[in-house]
């Protein structure tokens, strides 16, 4: 691990700080940054944690991938929220054009007269500065995104060239850049479920060194992922909340995703519902399932699990 360091650009001195039940430790600012992300209660996976913090340690690029609802954005936004890191996040939607990264001409007003002046990009400005940048479902990026994005993630020469102005600006060295998403560009089968995703170029899914798979979790990890967002919820409900998600994804008969996230939602709904787990489990996730069969099975499965009769 490098010794603390000084750093400039509002950066206060580095120091070790230990991440919360994983052993892991990793360089913070003793003075969280204003562009930190806040703390929120979250459980750090021990495993994918101490692969972001190899990967930062060595300079690359972080794609994470995996499920709706597994964690891969939470993640690096809990590890800098923790650090005091700057942060910022952009969702890779169509609207992202590559003014947002490189910058764009804006009409500004002087002394009466309406002109024309440059604006840095927010990814370039991040660049520069040493924010830690999460590229957001990358699988939905326009590919005139990508490829200005590509000379970024070349590491050990991380720069970018601004055509309105000429400058090239060269990755500050507290930089980190990582990118999300649900198939990893290619996977056919896996970019079916995910309306509204394309193929990644396999030049640009190359220059990520570290590919993170965000599997869901063990059942009692799961346990204590939700109790660390739902902590006044009752043990055997949440027990049975995750059971049921461990049931309902390897149930053959059951083709949706059920996530952490649902879990959680649901979990959130029973004291304001006497503990209902039927109607709680209808207004978190059971009305989301698009097919009749799956609503079906989910239903089955939740009534086995708390203890229900199979009538309606």
């Amino acid at each position: 691990m490098r010794k603390p360091i000084l750093v400039t650009d509002g950066f206060e001195k580095l120091q070790e700080i230990e991440i919360p039940d994983t052993g892991v430790k990793m360089l913070g600012l003793e003075v969280a940054h204003p562009q930190a992300p806040k703390a929120r209660p979250y459980r750090f996976p021990k495993a994918e944690t101490a692969d972001v913090a190899a990967g930062v340690k060595l300079g690359l690029n972080i794609m994470l991938t995996g499920p709706t609802g597994c964690g891969k954005t939470s993640l690096p936004t809990a590890i800098a929220a923790k650090l005091g890191r700057p942060l910022v996040r952009f969702n890779m939607n169509g609207e992202t054009r590559v003014a947002h990264i490189l910058g764009q001409q804006r009409p500004v007003a002087q002394e009466g007269v309406l002109t024309l002046v440059f604006s840095l990009g927010v990814f370039a400005q991040a660049m520069r500065d040493g924010y830690w940048v999460i590229l957001d479902e990358i699988e939905a990026a326009l590919p005139s995104v990508l490829f200005v994005l590509q000379p970024v993630l070349e590491e050990g020469n991380r720069s970018i060239q601004i055509p309105d102005t000429g400058e090239v600006i060269h990755a500050h060295p507290e930089f980190a850049i990582f990118a999300t998403g649900n198939t990893l560009g290619y996977r056919a089968a896996a970019r079916a479920k995910y309306a509204g995703t394309n193929v990644l170029n396999s030049a640009f899914v190359d220059r990520f060194g570290m590919v993170i798979d965000c599997a869901y979790p063990s059942r009692q990890e799961e346990v204590e992922r939700v109790r660390v967002h739902v902590p006044d919820c009752d043990s055997d409900y949440i027990d049975g909340i995750c059971r049921t998600a461990e049931e309902l994804r390897r149930d053959s008969g059951f083709r949706a995703d059920f996530s952490t996230r649902r879990c959680i939602q649901w979990a959130r709904l029973l004291a304001p519902y006497a503990n209902d787990v039927l109607q709680t489990a209808e207004l978190a996730f059971v009305r989301k399932l698009e097919s009749p069969t799956d609503a079906k099975v989910a239903r089955e499965v939740i009534r086995r699990i708390f203890g229900y009769s199979q009538g309606v």
